[in-house]
Parts: C-alpha cells; sequence; structure tokens
C-alpha cells in the first residue's frame, strides 16, 4: 500500500471519530433539552395545579364559614375560637382530612393538608385574626414541589337585621290617629281568630300612613283565611307574606343588670315630697290596681337605682345618665293568681290578689319629666303589664345623651309613652333614639323616634280572645276603641328606623362572618 493511501485511510478514520464525538455530544445535548423541556413542562402543570388547588381551597374555606352565625352574646365575642369549633365540628374525623387535627393558638386555627382527588393535589389553609372584627383566611394550594398561597378576608358582623324595621312586633299592631311611620313594619303574631274574636296581624285607620311594608310571617292563604287584609284601611306600600321570622327576643335574650352599677339608691337620696295612697292605674275610670307611691317633684337625678316594689312617681323631673329599676327577675305568671279579676288586683277582688302592694315589681310614672340618658330596667320572666309598667304622661323630653342606641330599654314591662314628646314648635329637640324595647311599647300621645320599637309579647294561648287587647299601638283611638279611647295628638307621631345603629348593650346578639368582596390577594409562595 502506498504512503498516501495509508495517510487518507489515517485521516479519515479520525474524522470519522471527531464527526462521532461530535454527534455524541449533540445527542447529549439534544437528550438534556428535552428532559429540561419536561421538566419545564412539569412544573408548569405543577404550579397550574396548585393555583386550581388554592383556588379551590379558597372557595371551600367560604362555603365553611359562610352560614356560620353566633348568639348569646351581649358584646362583641372572639371569633377565633368559634370559627376554630365550627371547623372541627365539620372537618375533623372526615375523609376531607387524611392526618393530623385541626388546631388552635392564641392567635391562629391551622387546618392539616386536605387532599384533593387521586393526583396527589391538596391544600391546607390558617385563619388568623387581624382585628376584633376581621378574621383573614390564608389557603395554600400544592402540587408536587410547586405551592400557591391565597388569601381573603372575612368580616365579624353584628346581626342588626332588626333595626330595619320601624315597629317588629310579636303581638299585633294597631296604628291609628294619623300616625306617620317612615319605613317597614313587621309583625310575628299568627293567630288571627280565637274565641270567636279576629285578631289579625296589623289594624289601621284610613288617615295613617304607613312609607314602607307590612311583613308577616303567616302565608298569604293563612292571611286571608279570616280576611285578615280588610282591617288594613291607612295607605302602606304593599303586604309581604312569609317574611323571615324575626329574632324571636324572649326573656333569656336579656342581660341589664350590669347597668346597676354604679347608680344610687334612690331611697338614700332626698326624700319624696309626699306620697299619694291607692292611687289608681292606669286611671280613676279603668283601674287595674291601686298603688301606694312615693311622689317626687322638682328635682334632678343622677345615675338612680329604683328598687323593686318602690313603684314611684316623678312629677317635672330631670334624669342624667342612666336610671335603673329593678323587679323579680324570677317569678313567672304561675307564681300568681292571674285570673280575669285577680290578674291586676282589680278593686273588689283584692283578696284574690298574691301581690296586692306591688311588692315584687316596679310600676313607675313619669309626668311632665326630661331625659338626657336611658331608662333601663331588670328583666321579669313574664309580662304582666299593669305590674311591671313604665308610664310618660305630659310634656315628656328625650334628649339621651348617654347611650344613643337606646332611650328606652324595659324587656317584658308595659311602656306606654302618651306625652307630648314630639312637638315641633314646643319641644323640637325631643326624639327618642335608637331601638326601644318593651314587653308591649304603646305611642299613644306624641313622638320622633329615631330608630325601632322593639314589642317582644306574644299573647298565649292562656289569654284566649282577650289577645286581642294586647298589641303594640301607633296612636290613639279618639273613639274610645280598642287602644283606650285616649286623646291624641293627630299626626303628630313619626317613626323613622336608623339600620345603621348598634343594639345596644344587653341584648344578647347574632354575629355572622362573611366574605369581605375585594379582600382577595396572590400572596408569595
Amino acid at each position: 500500500m502506498k504512503q498516501s493511501e495509508k495517510f487518507n485511510r489515517g485521516f479519515a478514520y479520525i474524522l470519522a471519530l471527531l464527526l462521532l464525538a461530535i454527534f455524541s455530544t449533540l445527542a447529549v445535548a439534544f437528550a438534556s433539552s428535552t428532559d429540561l423541556g419536561l421538566q419545564k413542562s412539569n412544573n408548569c402543570r405543577n404550579s397550574a395545579k396548585a393555583q386550581l388547588a388554592a383556588e379551590g381551597g379558597l372557595e371551600f374555606v367560604v362555603y365553611l364559614l359562610k352560614d356560620l352565625e353566633t348568639g348569646g352574646w351581649t358584646g362583641q365575642p372572639d371569633m377565633l375560637p368559634i370559627v376554630y369549633s365550627h371547623l372541627a365540628g365539620q372537618l375533623d374525623g372526615t375523609a376531607n382530612i387524611s392526618y393530623g387535627d385541626i388546631s388552635l393558638s392564641e392567635e391562629s386555627i391551622s387546618v392539616p393538608n386536605i387532599s384533593i382527588g387521586s393526583g396527589g393535589e391538596s391544600f391546607s389553609f390558617t385563619v388568623t385574626r387581624t382585628d376584633a372584627s376581621t378574621l383573614k383566611a390564608i389557603v395554600t394550594g400544592n402540587s408536587g414541589f410547586c405551592s400557591r398561597r391565597l388569601a381573603i378576608n372575612f368580616s365579624v358582623t353584628e346581626d342588626t337585621s332588626i333595626l330595619h324595621y320601624s315597629v317588629a312586633s310579636r303581638s299585633r299592631v294597631i296604628i291609628t290617629d294619623a300616625a306617620v311611620i317612615d319605613g317597614d313594619i313587621c309583625s310575628t303574631w299568627d293567630r288571627t281568630y280565637i274565641s270567636g274574636q279576629y285578631i289579625p296581624p296589623f289594624s289601621s285607620d284610613e288617615d295613617t300612613t304607613v312609607n314602607g311594608e307590612l311583613a308577616t310571617v303567616m302565608s298569604q292563604s293563612d292571611f286571608d283565611e279570616y280576611n285578615s287584609g280588610s282591617f288594613i284601611d291607612g295607605e302602606h306600600e304593599g303586604l309581604v307574606y312569609d317574611a323571615p321570622n324575626l329574632e324571636g327576643y324572649t326573656t333569656d335574650d336579656f342581660d341589664t343588670s350590669s347597668y346597676k352599677t354604679g347608680t344610687t339608691d334612690i331611697t338614700t337620696l332626698a326624700p319624696p315630697a309626699h306620697w299619694d295612697n291607692d292611687d289608681p292605674f292606669p286611671a280613676p275610670s279603668n283601674i287595674r290596681r291601686r298603688i301606694d307611691r312615693p311622689v317626687y317633684e322638682n328635682q334632678t337625678f343622677d345615675n338612680i337605682y329604683i328598687p323593686v316594689g318602690y313603684n314611684p312617681k316623678f312629677v317635672n323631673c330631670t334624669f342624667n345618665q342612666i336610671i335603673y329599676i329593678d323587679t323579680n327577675e324570677t317569678k313567672t305568671l304561675d307564681d300568681w293568681s292571674h285570673g280575669y279579676y285577680d290578674e291586676h288586683a282589680i278593686p273588689g277582688y283584692e283578696s284574690s290578689s298574691d301581690d296586692l302592694e306591688n311588692d315584687n315589681s316596679n310600676n313607675v310614672i313619669f309626668d311632665d319629666c326630661t331625659f338626657n340618658g336611658p331608662v333601663i330596667t331588670a328583666v321579669p320572666r313574664d309580662y304582666w303589664w299593669s305590674k311591671n309598667a313604665l308610664t310618660f304622661t305630659g310634656d315628656t323630653t328625650f334628649t339621651n345623651e348617654h347611650m344613643p342606641e337606646s332611650t328606652i330599654l324595659a324587656p317584658n314591662f308595659g311602656v306606654d309613652i302618651g306625652g307630648r314628646g314630639y312637638d315641633i314648635e314646643g319641644n323640637p329637640d325631643s326624639k327618642l333614639t335608637g331601638i326601644i324595647v318593651g314587653g308591649i311599647v304603646d305611642i299613644r300621645g306624641r313622638a320622633n323616634i329615631e330608630g325601632t320599637i322593639l314589642s317582644m309579647y306574644y299573647p298565649d294561648t292562656d289569654r284566649g280572645s282577650a289577645a286581642r287587647y294586647y298589641g303594640t299601638n301607633i296612636g290613639c283611638d279618639d273613639d274610645g276603641g280598642e287602644t283606650g279611647g285616649a286623646t291624641g295628638f293627630p299626626g303628630d307621631i313619626r317613626i323613622v328606623p336608623q339600620p345603621d345603629f348598634e343594639l345596644p348593650f344587653g341584648i344578647r346578639k347574632k354575629y355572622t362572618i362573611q366574605a369581605v368582596a375585594g379582600s382577595y390577594e396572590e400572596l408569595t409562595p
């Protein structure tokens, strides 16, 4: 073989080896590039799955908490342990959580991984307290080595739906005497025919005006069964049937005892001006009870306490801050005789009365008085209007500077406002603010109310047809009808609800949790 041929053949071998090395390198490079692309693809897929897991988890949390509500609080509660109990009850021991338990620390709730399907995706979440009225849920979605974190706020909101009504009554509502009510009215009364008597939820005279709807918990068929609509002659903006049943406030929903702190027993102050012995109540022509009353005249009181069984009368007096009126909070109607004649210790039937001197209650009269603070009572177990009663007569002035969320907080007391509380010319600043609570609240004279009237008494079956006499009266019946024939001041009753007010301390409240629109955010994984 020639020398040149040997050289050419050797060069070819070298070239082939070089090409082989280059191709091998390219093959390795191509393989690495393919692996990297696959990894990128997997990462993108896992990232998307983690995002979807976080979004699904966020919807899951919103769903779990959307119906959470709590009652039984006289002040705003710490919602974190309440939310913890709710979540634990919903999730612990279920297939959602395969391992671990929900835990609660001082500042947060931690929920372990919740698996989604069979692909290995999952989410976990925490709930933290931002402030007294805000919680934050942070959800972490996981897929492979990828995670995504989303957050949303929840507001802790007091249920003040009752404050959207001008009048909310568990008994019937009777509107007379050209009264003007700016707002909806709700009655939860549902017994329209008793012992031969028609007792509809609403009754209104033709000269009255309700700038709102009349809401009843009854269905239209039940409402129409005894022609209940024929008792409504005044103007209104329509009837609402099957209305949501208002919170059925009962004795157990009130605890006013804390208001008594810091008050001074009136019997330790200056003695009364005189006593009215055997004072006829409510009037000489319609006596339901005779009461020995201490009478105070032309005095100013700051933060006073009226002991149970005192039954005073105040004439031309001024009350600053709180006036707290005590009563027996344990006795029920079953502890007293309460038949037709002995229910109120009617004269001539005193021997059948178990509490002739009203020693276990408080029947208080205010005549020509000024209130610069609220009137608050203890909470009797049952409603008995002639025993526990607040009567306001004459030129009554309400300018509550101390607690505007409620001028009168008197659960199960009969509240009768029959004075000149609303007089544009002579008494323009007088108004009752906030929620006005009583067993039954009657507005029989002039009144300017910026708030809600709540009558919490429901005449039960033991009242029979007499239940027709128990109703929230707005206005006076000058013809001597069922509201008592008092002399009214036509058109001088005004009620305007204030839905943005708060309920006063002392009413057990409900709180709900609601997701805050616009608070959604994506956090760093």
